[in-house]
């Protein structure tokens, strides 16, 4: 077969062959209601079951987000409002950010289904076109952007179904639409796997660290202590005391900032692994005179840092490339004292859901919540000896491990998909179809 060749579409460059259908037209007209608004549901008729309402929040990029707060009416109201109904197999177009025209195919909800009136509801013309395909391609970022730049609103910004009728979507013959919508959907299904896998590993982690801060490793005698019961050999020290600096400058603000100079750590850094981020396109700096009038916040390699305004308790611990750094005000410094206490340990023990029950009881809540230095130190921790700690710590690094190599591979296919939809969607890589190879 000879190389394809390519023409200017109104959209870009195309495949020869290729069409380009607005939205609307995609809609099966044999059906009633193939391309509408869903309805407007005042607060009044909402019922705890009976027919599902479908929200613009169960609407995510490509897929179906399920809720634990549903909402429904009741048949007696379907009826009295004439609502349109949602069938399994429905692409479900938002008209709202974020982002605008995201869409998914409306899965087998057990019950009948209607839909918000800011979400509509597209049925294809399946003897012409694929509906996983068309779910790709409006989701596909180049789509996303032309649907939002028919949107329109001061307040909030929202495309009309009109406008989105008229979206124009590259349409190839239909057997090349099933099977690019196959090889897109197999690195779905992986990409689900994986987050199955991380989804997993984290709740065994948490169960783990329960286990672990409390009764540590293969201990048979326990005492009753202010935090609960831990094992006889382990004190109960507050971190007052196991830290040999506590400290924030509640005075750091109006900063000037530097092009280079020292690093500045703050609250949108720290990771939930209590990790900071350390790339360089995310850090700002400050000059070394601005750094010499804060001279406590001054970090050391290990040392952790936490948020105590705002959003508090999250927690990082400082590597190597980041001593020297300075913190903003709503983070505190946390230096450990190592001969008492593993730095590792600590940080996990500042992830535990004990160490952050605690927080949110001592916590003011005012107009911003704000934890307290002097309250800090005062929260209690179970201290085993050292040797423990650090098994504790190499267990939970174990796990740890096995979270990172998921992640990236989650990462690694979320790449490869974004690559595939680039280069698929537009026909820059054709796929092989009925035994036949499509030429690049």
């Amino acid at each position: 077969m000879g190389e394809t060749k390519f023409i200017t579409a109104e959209i870009g460059v195309l495949p020869e062959g290729w069409k380009l259908i607005d939205i609307k037209s995609i809609a099966d007209r044999n059906q009633k209601h193939s391309f509408i608004d869903g309805d407007w549901i005042e607060a009044k008729y909402i019922e705890n079951n009976g027919i599902r309402l479908i929200q613009t929040g169960n609407i995510g990029i490509g897929h179906f987000i399920e809720k634990e707060t549903k909402k429904y009416i009741s048949e007696k109201t379907f009826h009295e409002l004439n609502c349109k109904e949602v069938k399994p197999g429905d692409i479900l177009i938002c008209r709202l950010a974020a982002p605008i025209g995201r869409a998914c195919i409306a899965p087998d909800l057990g019950t009948k289904a209607i839909t918000a009136v800011d979400v509509v509801i597209l049925k294809v013309n399946q003897n012409e076109y694929s509906r996983e395909y068309i779910n790709y391609y409006l989701n596909f970022e180049k789509t996303l952007q032309r649907m939002e730049s028919f949107a329109s609103g001061s307040t909030r910004q929202r495309i009309s179904r009109t406008n989105l009728g008229n979206v124009l979507i590259a349409i190839p013959p239909l057997a090349e639409q099933r099977k690019i919508a196959a090889i897109l959907s197999s690195v779905d299904e992986a990409i689900e796997k994986t987050k199955a896998i991380i989804e997993q590993t984290e709740k065994v982690k948490k169960g783990l660290m329960q286990q672990l801060l409390t009764k540590g490793i293969g201990h048979t005698k326990f005492k009753k202590t202010e935090i609960g019961e831990i094992p006889e050999e382990w004190e109960v020290m507050n971190i007052g005391r196991v830290c040999k600096e506590i400290y924030r400058y509640p005075t750091y603000y109006n900063i000037d900032y530097v092009e280079k100079g020292v690093p500045e750590i703050r609250g949108e850094m720290l990771k939930p692994n209590g990790e900071i981020d350390t790339n360089p396109e995310n850090i700002r700096y400050i000059s070394e005179e601005t750094a010499s009038r804060f001279p406590r916040t001054k970090l050391e390699k290990h040392d952790i840092v936490m948020s105590v305004r705002g959003t508090i308790g999250k927690v990082g611990i400082v590597p190597s490339e980041l001593a020297g750094a300075n913190i903003t005000a709503n983070l505190i410094r946390l230096s450990p004292k190592e001969h008492i206490i593993d730095k590792i340990y600590f940080k996990y023990f500042l992830l535990s859901d004990k160490f952050k029950k605690s927080l949110d009881d001592i916590s003011t809540a005012t107009t911003i919540k704000t934890l307290k230095a002097p309250d800090l130190k005062n929260i209690p921790i179970p201290v085993p000896d050292l040797i423990e700690q650090r098994k504790i710590v190499s267990i939970m690094k174990t796990i740890d491990k096995k979270l990172l190599n998921e992640t990236t591979t989650l990462d690694k296919l979320n790449s490869i998909k974004k690559f595939l939809m680039q280069v698929l969607l537009t026909g820059k890589v054709r796929v092989k179809v009925d035994d036949e190879v499509m030429s690049q």
